[in-house]
């Protein structure tokens, strides 16, 4: 068997064919289409448009070795890179949690807590870089212990941002052509959108703040209300409110039509049907809306205000506003065409408004700003009220304290 097996394999003795012959390795036959393929590559490469040559580039074997190496390279840099971010947010978060513990926080430290939050405002900006200024003056200074700086609130040193007027007669001239001429500019920038991401927050007894027009009406839906009272400064605005709900919601009976300031309200609804003050507030809300009313308001702090007080427990305080946008050179377009715009408008649309959430008694839950920072969604709550779970972040809600745990116990194991 084993001389068989020598013979079938040239291995006998007398065997004139060297061995090496009879395993000679045979170069794979090209095919036509690798010939096409390599024709085409040629060719591409010798494309007089850059375009294509690169194309044929990254078409190559040697590229796609190359770009292998570099994805490597990359997917290690970004986990060195998402460990060091992580380290970074922990150690944040450990900062945050010292400073939120702390009783008594100096002005400094307050700041230092909305910064970490990413709550800052024009003025908070300006207050961290005086105090950063300080310290470097200063360096032997421990704390900003009993230290506090002026407010450079942007509403009141920006003279481009002009003084609040009373706009009612303004709006009383306006009422009967605003639909039509704010109608195109609206859908230009798609408020249509936004008006309904308000008015899908309605719920239970709701009170529309500078109802207006009644623009917000076509997004209601009375099966998720109990009674709404819709309040405008102006009379024919609610005028016009008032015939557009009963056009569309004519078989719903808990609805009022009120006129009167925002910054009257609580005084509005101390008063009974006979017109007498009472002592006491007769009605409370559980949603509250308004868009585009603070930049039309006298007092717009004093007018949030009473929307706090006039909220039920576990309530909700919807804004859909203008105001200064994110960018410095959007801010400047505002600024210069202001007066324009009041005249137009009757709104002051360069306000800024962070300032005015922060004086105001009001908890933002959410805050979300569009349009290059000028259009502001907002949903604000009383102060103490525990957040609802859809409310909770994502972030929040999984993310911060299971990150927390997980690097804790790390380090523990560590040590």
């Amino acid at each position: 068997m084993l001389v068989r097996r020598c013979v079938t394999l040239g291995l006998t003795k007398g065997w004139s064919r060297p061995f090496s012959s009879t395993l000679m390795w045979k170069a794979p036959r090209v095919t036509k289409d690798q010939e096409r393929a390599k024709k085409r590559y040629e060719e591409m490469l010798a494309s007089p448009y850059r375009l294509i040559r690169w194309g044929a580039v990254v078409r190559s074997e040697e590229f796609s070795k190359g770009m292998t190496k570099w994805l490597i390279v990359a997917y290690i840099a970004f986990l060195v890179y998402g460990v060091d971010f992580m380290k970074k947010l922990y150690a944040k978060d450990k900062e945050l949690e010292k400073l939120l513990e702390k009783p008594n926080k100096n002005e400094w430290e307050t700041l230092r807590v909305k910064e970490l939050q990413g709550k800052l405002r024009t003025r908070d900006v300006s207050k961290l870089k005086q105090y950063a200024a300080l310290k470097e003056e200063q360096p032997d200074l421990e704390n900003f212990d009993g230290i506090v700086l002026e407010n450079n609130d942007e509403n009141k040193l920006n003279e481009m941002i002009l003084p609040a007027r009373d706009t009612t007669d303004f709006y009383e001239h306006k009422a009967d052509e605003y639909d039509k001429s704010i109608s195109f500019e609206e859908r230009m920038i798609g408020l249509g959108k936004r008006r309904k991401w308000v008015m899908k927050h309605c719920h239970g007894d709701v009170l529309e703040v500078s109802c207006g027009t009644g623009r917000n009406i076509k997004y209601l839906n009375p099966e998720k209300i109990n009674s709404i009272t819709f309040l405008d400064s102006s009379e024919k605005m609610v005028e016009i409110t008032e015939k557009k709900f009963k056009d569309k919601f004519g078989f719903f009976k808990k609805v009022a039509f009120v006129v009167g300031y925002a910054e009257n309200l609580v005084d509005l609804a101390k008063t009974n049907n006979k017109g007498k003050e009472g002592e006491d507030i007769r009605v409370k809300y559980d949603t509250i809306v308004e868009t585009f009313g603070l930049c039309s308001h006298e007092d717009p702090v004093k007018a949030l205000n009473n929307f706090v007080t006039l909220l039920k427990p576990g309530g909700r305080i919807i804004l859909l506003e203008h105001g200064r946008g994110t960018y410095d050179f959007i801010n400047k377009i505002l600024d210069r065409r202001a007066e324009k715009r009041l005249a137009t408008w009757g709104c002051r649309w360069n306000l800024d408004l962070g300032e005015i959430l922060d004086d105001s008694d009001l908890e933002i839950v959410e805050e979300k700003r569009v349009h290059l920072g000028t259009t502001w969604c907002i949903v604000a709550k009383r102060k103490g009220d525990v957040k609802k779970k859809e409310e909770i972040a994502f972030m929040e809600k999984y993310v911060g304290s299971t990150l927390k745990s997980k690097l804790e116990s790390s380090q523990s194991n560590i040590k």
